[in-house]
Order: C-alpha cells, then structure tokens, then sequence
C-alpha cells in the first residue's frame, strides 16, 4: 500500500484529503505543522507528499527543501488560488506539480496518480536495459532517472528530469513551452502555464551550470522556448 504524506494545518481539508486517500487504497499520513511533516517523513519514508505551503513553524518552502536535500519523491504543493508568484516559487525549490484551493478532491487524486504511476516507471526501469545520451560533459540515463555530470550525479526531481531528457533527446532542436507541457503533463492543463516550464529550467541552470547567469548547457530563444547548446 502506498504511503502518502499529507502536510495540511486546516483540519477540515485534512480530514477530506485522508478519506479520498483511504478510499483509493492509500495510506494516509498526517500532518499539521511542517517540523512534524518533517519527523513523519524520515520515518515513514512516504511515497508521495501532499504539502501545503501556509504551515505553522516551518512552512511549506522550508519542508519542501529539507526534503529535496535527501529525496527526489513526488511532491504536489498546494497553493492559494491564483497566487501564481507562490506556484512559481514551489516549483523553483522542487515541487513536482500544485492544485490551488479550493480544489476538487477528484482532481488531486488523479494528480497523485499520475505522479506515482511516473515515480513507479523510473524506479521500475533500473531493471531494463540501460539506455544513456550523451551531451558534452553530461550523461543522461532516461530509464534510471539519472543524470552525472562529469562523473558527479545531479539531483533532479521528477519533473525537471523530463525537461531535461526531451531537451536533450531534441539534440539542439527548439521545443516549444507548449510542447513541454504536453509532452509532461499529457495534453491540456488549465492550471499549467508556460512560467511552469521557465521555473524547472531555471532549476536545471542551477543545478548543471558552474554559473547559472551565463548559460552554456540551455539556451533561451524569445518567443518560442528552449534548446541544448550542442
């Protein structure tokens, strides 16, 4: 049974969130304040983790770090309704995908399972035969979620690795923001925006380049999206 953490400090929406988890067969974890969030992770090792940003002690951004530091688990953050500065910034320390408040319980469940059927693949492929590309300094393994450069192996979260491997599979080729959300989230998403795409790119930058303000891996190009420098 898949552990869920659920990091929500309004009990009302972590009761609902733990009966539609219960009814789809998960095992729900509870939180209400982001240092118990925390305790409950290391211990529990849940496989996915709902978090609100607006805790009490620590907040969402801080869990959201601590946990990135050690785990590249599936995180959905939950967001005030159109604060699109506060998605950004949940996206930009490592959050996987968000649902802004009020959302439909329907809804977020179909997200987490979407998240873990893409978590499950990725540990599941470490099985099959290893497929890498090439792109300068850096080797991508699409089917072990892995990314070494120069021998050191970045951590990227689940999201910001399909970014990455369509950038680099394109070989230099532009591919547009829409096609990256297409390509990641699998076709029209009302609560998807192309700052989405600009956010996990600006994580990669930070990640791959030795000076993220001078991009030499990803390149920008105004009107259109992104492409690998080759």
């Amino acid at each position: 049974m898949k552990k869920i953490l659920v990091v929500e400090d309004e009990e009302n929406i972590r009761t609902l969130e733990k009966l539609y988890l219960q009814k789809e067969g998960y095992e729900p974890i509870l939180a209400a304040t982001g240092r118990e969030a925390l305790r409950l992770f290391d211990e529990q090792k849940p496989d996915l983790v709902i978090l609100d940003l607006m805790l009490p002690e620590l907040n969402g951004e801080e869990v959201c770090r601590e946990i990135r530091k050690k785990s590249t688990v599936p995180i959905i953050m939950v967001t005030a309704k159109s604060d699109e500065i506060q998605k950004l910034e949940g996206l930009e320390i490592g959050a996987d995908d968000y649902v802004t408040k009020p959302f439909s319980p329907r809804e977020l469940m179909a997200r987490i399972k979407a998240a873990l059927r893409r978590y499950d693949w990725e540990r599941l492929a470490d099985t099959a035969p290893v497929e890498k590309l090439v792109f300068k300094d850096i080797v991508v393994y699409p089917g072990k979620h892995r990314v070494v450069k120069a021998g050191k192996d970045i951590m990227l979260t689940p999201k910001e690795f399909e970014v990455f491997t369509l950038l680099v599979k394109a070989n230099g080729e532009p591919v547009s923001r829409s096609s990256l959300i297409k390509e990641i989230y699998g076709g029209s998403d009302d609560e998807v925006f192309d700052r989405t795409i600009d956010a996990y790119i600006k994580n990669i930058r930070k990640k791959i380049q030795d000076d993220p303000g001078n991009p030499t891996y990803i390149e920008s190009i105004y009107g259109v999206g992104y492409r690998i420098l080759v």
